[in-house]
């Protein structure tokens, strides 16, 4: 019993630890980012924002126009989600079907190419790109991955936990194929979808390395190219127009807060999602 509660209390410290070091650093930058510009230069670790002000946020909007990158970023997520899920939810519907020749095949080369890094592709994309006329288009970035192996094959498994007498019944009741996709298999499957539009969300928010290649007028540039410009201070000019660091924080908290406010409510849908839809 003994050996229990202290096995108990050590797991305890060692998570209060850790979560500390993640904690900690979250607050230091919420605290820099809302300190004015002379208080946010001054040396050591703040939990607490010193002289409290939102001059980082009003430069940051200002000077560097930091709502421009925000829309380009909102815009390629709305899009590209909506065209990724609908895309991975047909394909993993018709792999679901028995009756599909060579579906074994096909689910097989999906598989498969969860093998590649992404990084491999990147030149053969900026080529196609270049040679289809989309490069400095953000819809680049939709296509870049319009869809993935993990969406397709996690769709298809919960295509196919979906009771075929449900869809047997239907289709006596006079129902077409798209019909028992959208009426049927999609409102069954809605874990599945929440947690591919999550995913997809989030990766493309965070699109970096696409957007730094694909893209090069500012004006298109995503929240996260933005965000790296005023970080790395690339917008000095001179020891009299530096980037303090309440605006490099404040830039962080902008990037930060609309990624918090949308997975916090969908982390238990991530959880039971992905364990519900795990590949056979």
């Amino acid at each position: 019993m003994l050996g229990s509660r202290a096995f108990t209390g050590l797991s305890w410290a060692f998570l209060i630890a850790l979560s500390l070091t993640m904690v900690i650093p979250v607050l230091g930058v919420f605290a820099t980012a809302f300190s004015s510009k002379l208080a946010s230069m001054q040396p050591g670790v703040r939990l607490w924002p010193d002289e409290p002000s939102l001059e980082g946020f009003a430069t940051l909007f200002r000077r560097f126009q930091f709502w421009r990158p925000f829309l380009n970023t909102a815009y390629v997520v709305v899009v590209g989600t909506v065209l990724h899920v609908a895309l991975c939810a047909l394909a993993g519907y018709a792999l679901a079907q028995e009756d599909l020749p060579g579906r074994n095949i096909f689910a097989g080369i999906i598989l498969v190419t969860l093998t590649i890094p992404t990084q491999t592709i990147m030149v053969p994309l900026f080529v196609v790109f270049r040679d289809l006329g989309l490069l400095n288009t953000l819809f680049s970035l939709i296509v870049a991955e319009l869809v993935s192996a993990f969406s397709i094959l996690l769709l298809k498994s919960y295509f196919e936990q979906i009771p075929k007498e449900i869809l047997e019944s239907a289709r006596l009741d006079g129902a077409g194929p798209l019909t028992l996709f959208w009426r049927i298999a999609v409102p069954l499957a809605r874990p599945g979808l929440i947690t591919i539009t999550a995913f997809n969300v989030v990766w493309k928010y965070n699109i970096f390395v696409e957007a730094l290649i694909f893209i090069n007028d500012p004006d298109k540039v995503t929240l996260q190219v933005a965000l790296q410009s005023v970080v790395g201070g690339e917008g000095s000019t001179s020891t009299n127009d530096i980037i303090t660091p309440n605006v490099m924080m404040a830039g962080v908290v902008v990037a930060l807060v609309p990624l918090l406010l949308f997975f916090a409510p969908l982390q238990r849908f991530l959880t039971r999602g992905t364990m519900m839809g795990a590949v056979k």
